[in-house]
């Protein structure tokens, strides 16, 4: 039994579970059987494994570029890349393996050869070309997304396909880092573009998983589960950078529009019977009311009020709930 297999029937045991379907004594039972998640401390082993063999080997392709720059930058950019090549290749063929004998590993190697494929390609624009890196930085991201959903398709693996997704957004225009002491950023360039983008691969995924995946993609189960997930989180995060007070686009109307938007996600996972979309559509509702909230209330309103508010309406919605799923659960 496959690990993909295990993964997708755990998913669909979660979401019996959810929707009331059946008992939570059956929903451990079956997941007994059909949870692909190992105990804590071989998952532990494994990721330390993971990073110590990305480590090593990013440590060695620095020393050969460090090397081989000294001969000719242009050489060492084009020794990267079939390294890089070769790197992933070979990790592809591990992680596809039928007998799983080196699962971890051949993710690293793809991970490897993929950052590297990214950087060679980098490095020879940087140096054949006068013009800002800013200029190509998209379209390289975009080319790397490529090859890695590519590599998914081919090997039949869903780690290069999330390496690819996480590529692509950011090639359509969204960047993140780190600031130092605790602090982040999230920015997206066009956030209209983003959303029309994040919902086509939405739509994408859900044809994917109910389509494809039961005729020419039998063996790409959960790739349309990752493009949904992808595609909910950037519409999601689009429709509230767009309702934020700090954005000059910001108004009523994108405010509306956010509402609608998590309002239609939880109605269309209640029909669908999907908690990826119920999930994504009461969280970012309780966002866009927290925001509202904080923007226009919070520095008039008592706090002890709030929270005596809220724990009210999280009571009452609770109760509303359980009588809901009470019939569906004794049937």
């Amino acid at each position: 039994m496959s690990r993909a297999f295990k993964g997708k029937m755990a998913q669909e045991i979660t979401d019996w579970e959810n929707t009331g379907l059946i008992g939570r004594d059956l929903s451990e039972l079956l997941h007994q059987r059909y949870d692909p998640r190992p105990f804590s401390g071989a998952l532990f082993l494994k990721w330390l494994g993971l990073f110590a063999i990305f480590m090593l080997a990013l440590s060695f392709l620095g020393v050969v570029g460090t090397i081989l720059a000294s001969v000719s930058p242009v050489f060492s950019a084009l020794c990267l890349m079939a390294v890089s090549g070769g790197v992933l290749y070979f990790g592809a063929r591990l992680a596809s393996d039928k007998q799983q004998k080196h699962p971890v590993t051949g993710q690293a190697l793809l991970t490897i050869g993929l950052v590297g494929f990214y950087s060679s390609m980098t490095t020879i624009y940087l140096i054949n070309s006068d013009r800002p890196y800013a200029d190509v930085h998209a379209w390289l991201l975009l080319i790397g997304s490529a090859a890695a959903l590519v590599t998914a398709y081919h090997f039949r693996l869903r780690w290069p396909l999330l390496i690819g997704l996480l590529m692509f957004f950011h090639g359509v225009g969204s960047s993140s880092g780190y600031w130092g002491h605790g602090s982040y950023f999230f920015h997206i360039h066009d956030e209209r573009l983003m959303a029309v983008v994040a919902l086509l691969v939405a739509i994408l995924g859900v044809w994917h998983e109910s389509r494809l995946e039961v005729t020419r993609f039998k063996h790409c189960i959960g790739f349309g589960h990752m493009y949904i997930i992808f595609g909910l989180l950037y519409l999601n995060l689009s429709f509230w950078l767009l309702s934020l007070e700090a954005y000059e686009s910001a108004s009523v109307l994108w405010v509306l529009i956010f509402t609608a938007s998590s309002v239609a996600q939880i109605v269309a996972g209640a029909r669908l019977k999907d908690a990826r979309f119920t999930g994504f559509g009461i969280v970012f509702l309780s966002i866009n009311l927290y925001t509202r909230l904080f923007e226009h209330f919070w520095d008039d309103m008592s706090k002890a009020l709030f929270f005596i508010l809220a724990g009210a309406v999280a009571l009452t919605l609770a109760y509303l709930f359980e009588r809901q799923l009470k019939p569906v659960t004794n049937t």
